[in-house]
């Protein structure tokens, strides 16, 4: 066994070689790495070495991740909720008593002229999407549906429907410390009252089935003319094996609606950067540009993916949102 000390990227390295490497390595070890981009154009013998720097990371707090589980709970008690959706008479007074005791993230019109407090408000973005104004005959499917504002529009439109979404604030996609704490503090809030609640009043068929856009299962649910997922991907660890799984039960067409950056660039390979912006308050993942957004449903199998709009909608209260693309695919 020997050393070498080599001059590599600024540095002095001293390594040490075992004698039937030393030329190999010598020819090799000192040389600089070539230029991103150019991976391909190795000296002979293939070995670059280059000095790794440090790189931080901050240390994340689990409470602070279950920040948007507390606010759920703490609306809850100072609110005082009183009747279940299936307790709900059909009165104005009785609906707008139930209404205003949930906290809603769909706006939507009830009857008597009831209309939910919700934090998103899509109305004004029906006419953007393309779907068809006639969907009689056809079945679709709602992914991650919340209250149900996208189901009810569809079955508006004649439409067969399934929504899917997960039970409680316990199932979202959490980061495993943060999940490990909310099952310790016996923190869980229920996802789908809202919409039993608006399915009663709006006297809806659509069928509500609890699972995982993992779990999706064409030998479960069937397979669907029209499947709609929206705001979704961003909240997902594994985005692409969620879209595996959204084509895998699509039939004739996907409308797929997420958050991408509008920063980032779409030039480097591969179709952009993405970014884990993940700020422990909104259960939030991804925010890829919209190159990568594209490339991500590509690259899970489906062959045609159209943007067919791109938008910005805030969050009641909030000033600015974050850039939506609403793309249409096809498996």
């Amino acid at each position: 066994m020997g050393e070498r000390t080599v001059q590599a990227g600024g540095f002095r390295l001293t390594v040490g070689v075992p004698d039937r490497w030393a030329k190999a390595v010598r020819g090799a070890i000192g040389r600089e790495a070539p230029p991103r981009g150019n991976q391909g154009d190795q000296p002979d013998g293939g070995l670059v070495v280059r000095p790794v720097l440090a790189v931080p990371f901050e240390r994340r707090d689990p409470d602070a991740g279950l920040g948007f589980v507390r606010d759920r709970i703490r609306w809850r008690v100072d609110h005082r909720l009183e009747a279940a959706p299936d307790e709900v008479e059909d009165t104005a007074e009785a609906l707008a008593r139930c209404v205003a005791a949930r906290p809603w993230y769909h706006t939507i019109e009830l009857p008597h002229g009831i209309v939910t407090h919700g934090a998103y408000d899509n109305r004004a973005l029906v006419p953007h999407y393309g779907i068809p104004a006639d969907l009689r005959g056809q079945r679709v499917l709602d992914v991650a549906s919340a209250d149900g504002f996208w189901a009810f529009e569809f079955e508006r439109r004649g439409a067969t429907v399934t929504a899917v979404d997960i039970e409680t604030t316990a199932d979202v996609d959490l980061p495993g410390p943060v999940r490990e704490r909310a099952a310790a503090l016996g923190m869980a809030d229920p996802i789908t009252d809202g919409f039993a609640l608006a399915k009663r009043a709006l006297k809806s068929n659509v069928e509500h089935v609890t699972c995982t856009i993992y779990d999706l299962d064409p030998e479960r649910l069937g397979r669907f003319d029209l499947v709609h997922a929206g705001d979704v991907l961003l909240h997902l660890r594994d985005p692409l094996g969620a879209l595996e799984q959204l084509r895998r039960v699509t039939g004739g067409t996907a409308l797929l609606s997420d958050v991408f950056d509008p920063a980032l660039p779409d030039a480097p390979p591969g179709g952009g950067k993405p970014a884990l912006y993940y700020g422990g308050g909104n259960a939030a993942w991804w925010r890829p540009s919209l190159g990568t957004l594209v490339q991500m449903v590509a690259d899970t199998g489906f062959s045609d993916v159209e943007v067919v709009t791109t938008y910005q909608l805030a969050a009641r209260g909030e000033p600015v949102g974050h850039w939506r693309a609403v793309m249409r695919a096809t498996p």
